[in-house]
């Protein structure tokens, strides 16, 4: 279904605007995304629910496709420069039957950094990521960008780390010295990779429940960002 919008008062315009706030996406259970090559993974998991574009696109039949102008859809990109593709998409609840390997990010609260591990997490294969509740939403637009459609294609979750306990190796990145450089380190089949938060690491809660603490080994600075810890810890760990 094909249909020009031309009014912001619109009803699919105002209710795609509303989700820009986090409890509208909470009661909808939907939320923007946007550029093709996202809109192109969306379609593979069946997620979209309607498209506004500035240019008639070559999408399933079934899925609604509004037209609309560079200033309609400026009100709903979060991009600077949209690349004049913005839809919405459906929250997913995917099942994963005995997960192997589990990225658990714990109160991540930059967006940019958690699109960025759940893009790195599908990249190195992991089977789910799951988030404690004081990390960032997972549908915040600014993680879904950051994801680059990585959201529409791995498993997302928020969850406990106690919930692994027993049945997961749970592996801690801790910059402690009596950590375990992270070239020394075995792993088992099951696990569970666990990244603290940005300026706090991780909590003793979490600190707690690790199975083995690893450490990075680096040289003329304290510490590196999160997702880019993250991206060497799932290189050697997957």
């Amino acid at each position: 279904m094909i249909q020009v919008l031309t009014s912001k008062d619109n009803k699919h315009i105002k209710f795609a605007a509303s989700l820009k706030e986090k409890k509208y996406r909470e009661t909808s259970k939907m939320f923007l995304a946007e550029t093709k090559k996202t809109l192109e993974m969306a379609i593979l998991s069946n997620a979209v629910y309607e498209v506004f574009t500035t240019e008639y696109l070559d999408i399933p039949d079934d899925i609604p496709q509004f037209l609309v102008d560079e200033k309609l859809l400026a009100k709903l990109s979060s991009n600077v420069n949209p690349d004049g593709v913005v839809f919405i998409a459906k929250m997913q609840s995917k099942e994963v039957n005995g997960p192997h390997k589990i990225l658990y990010l714990d109160e991540i609260t930059d967006p940019g950094n958690m699109g960025t591990l759940i893009r790195t997490a599908l990249a190195f294969s992991y089977d789910l990521v799951v988030a404690s509740e004081k990390s960032v939403s997972f549908y915040n637009e600014k993680v879904v960008n950051s994801s680059k459609g990585a959201i529409f294609a791995i498993p997302v979750k928020i969850g406990k780390l106690s919930d692994y306990k027993g049945t997961h190796q749970i592996i801690v990145s801790n910059l402690s010295k009596k950590s375990t450089p992270l070239d020394e380190i075995e792993y088992k089949e099951n696990f569970v990779l666990v990244l603290g938060n940005e300026s706090r690491g991780i909590s003793q809660e979490v600190r707690k429940l690790a199975d083995l603490e690893v450490i990075i080994p680096i040289s003329n600075i304290d510490s590196l960002n999160v997702s880019v810890a993250g991206g060497i810890l799932m290189n050697k760990i997957h």
